[in-house]
């Protein structure tokens, strides 16, 4: 049976192409509409009309402003090309400018639904949509560092030699590869602490294979920082609006806007519990000092950032 909800991807970028072809070919919907902004790439666009044709799931729509009105997800994967040499400051105003555009059409629209940021800059985007929407802060969501914390779980299940399944662990913290930590507190196997295996001589996991870990991720953090990994995020994307239509409610890293001591609404990545409705923070989700303050450390970082948009 097809779903009747409706989403509208915004962006002209190969992310929101791929997207739009895994979602032919996997979601269980009627229409999925394309609204390729700022500039369409009109045989991208028409090749993917034409093999819309080809799959009995799914079709793709070319949307404009009013398809607006009725979706129930919005996701936003359009942004700015930096320019050569261009300096921050004007990159990011160049951004801010589009985010408001959009969001500015989505809600004279009638739009009400969830938005979902899935691009480098998702964490900054995140806290601009809420800014020009007025939406709850739960209907907001960025992908943040839900793929990082897929590959640390991938590299977790390799060192304990268990299946996927049976690892939990997350990437917490900024969109920055310097922002991100590895919470191990809240790492386990089958139930059991990751840190208290440490301290089993009869496992083969020990402190050696945690920094080995966490090298492997900074080194990918690091050879992927200024690359667009657009079918690994259309792909990582997929699989949370398949939670979001399903009403999963499933526990992922998401970027959201979070109170973290005297700080207030900085958009970071915590686990958080994702459903129909959107998000809903995890209470008592406490992490070790270290990780508390690693999460401090990004949040005041971000807090700068946003003092320095907010002021012009």
């Amino acid at each position: 049976m097809k779903s009747d909800k409706k989403i509208i991807v915004v962006g002209s970028d190969d992310i929101a192409y791929h997207f739009c072809f895994l979602s032919m070919t996997t979601l269980n919907l009627k229409e999925v509409y394309l609204y390729p902004f700022p500039i369409p790439q009109e045989d991208k666009t028409n090749d993917l009309q034409y093999a819309s044709e080809l799959f009995p799931m799914s079709k793709i729509k070319i949307g404009n402003e009013k398809d607006y009105a009725d979706a129930d997800v919005l996701i936003l994967t359009a942004r700015e090309n930096r320019l050569e040499n261009e300096p921050d400051s004007e990159y990011l105003r160049r951004n801010i400018l589009l985010v408001r555009k959009i969001i500015n059409q989505a809600m004279a629209s009638g739009f009400s639904g969830l938005i979902v940021v899935a691009n480098k800059l998702d964490d900054l985007f995140t806290y601009l949509v809420w800014k020009f929407s007025g939406l709850p802060k739960n209907k907001i969501i960025g992908l943040g560092t839900y793929i990082d914390t897929i590959y640390f779980q991938k590299l977790l299940s390799e060192a304990l030699d268990v299946s996927f399944n049976e690892v939990k662990g997350y990437i917490i913290g900024g969109s920055s590869p310097l922002q991100k930590t590895v919470a191990w507190s809240r790492s386990s196997m089958g139930g059991n602490s990751v840190l208290g295996l440490t301290m089993d001589p009869n496992t083969n996991f020990n402190q050696d294979n945690m920094s080995i870990i966490e090298e492997k991720i900074a080194k990918r953090n690091r050879m992927n920082e200024n690359k667009e990994l657009t079918l690994t995020t259309a792909t990582a994307l997929l699989e949370l609006i398949q939670y979001i239509l399903t009403n999963k409610k499933a526990i992922v890293p998401l970027v959201h806007l979070m109170d973290i001591g005297e700080l207030k609404d900085i958009p970071l990545s915590i686990p958080v519990i994702l459903g129909e409705s959107g998000i809903r923070q995890i209470a008592g989700l406490n992490f070790s000092e270290t990780e508390q303050k690693s999460l401090l450390i990004s949040a005041n970082e971000i807090r700068i950032q946003l003092d320095w948009v907010e002021q012009g």
